[in-house]
């Protein structure tokens, strides 16, 4: 059974701490449109999944202010990590699943900490109804400054459509360090894909 999922306002509240800006899902869209390859209906229920965020940020973990005052930022007590989702294709066997479309969630630190999670979602579109979820990858997670890779997948159709990956990353940040844990979305452009 596909489950419509709708998101809120409130994605962008959970993108609060941030400090790079990466291109966002909508400005992907809107370059793939003038090339006029992706219809208007599919752009418009892409902007709607994503919350039409402006832009998706990198979370950052900081030393946490002393009582003394706000601890010194060097580049030692900053801890940046990073959620990336890779766009929806078919798989060709190997390590894919033959006859089926994937899609992969990545995430990682550039500094140990206790915590980091990947799913990933994948989205296909549906005339008339916009992008329902068809796949969800398990939750895959750890500590260090591995990747964690999460692969959300479905079964080919055998015609061409539109797909999108979101990528869901956790983060908790080692002790000393503010704030204790953040969340990140991330989203492929979309991805036209036939099997």
């Amino acid at each position: 059974m596909l489950r419509r999922r709708m998101l809120g306002t409130g994605l962008a509240a959970l993108l609060a701490v941030c400090v790079a800006a990466v291109p966002s899902p909508a400005s992907a869209a809107e370059s793939a449109s003038t090339a006029g390859r992706i219809p208007q209906a599919v752009l418009d229920a892409a902007d709607a999944l994503a919350g039409a965020q402006a832009a998706a940020v990198a979370p950052t973990f900081s030393r946490k202010p002393t009582a003394r005052g706000p601890a010194a930022i060097a580049a030692e007590h900053v801890i940046n990590c990073f959620g990336q989702a890779q766009n929806p294709h078919a798989s060709t066997g190997g390590n894919g699943i033959p006859g089926s479309l994937n899609g992969k969630a990545d995430s990682w630190c550039d500094a140990a900490v206790p915590y980091v999670g990947a799913q990933a979602e994948l989205y296909q579109y549906v005339p008339g109804g916009g992008f329902f979820l068809v796949g969800v990858g398990s939750l895959n997670y750890g500590s260090g400054t591995k990747t964690y890779t999460s692969v959300a997948w479905t079964i080919c159709q055998g015609v061409p459509n539109y797909y999108i990956l979101r990528g869901i990353h956790t983060f908790t940040a080692p002790g000393g360090y503010y704030p204790p844990s953040l969340r990140l979305v991330s989203q492929s452009p979309i991805t036209e894909v036939s099997c």
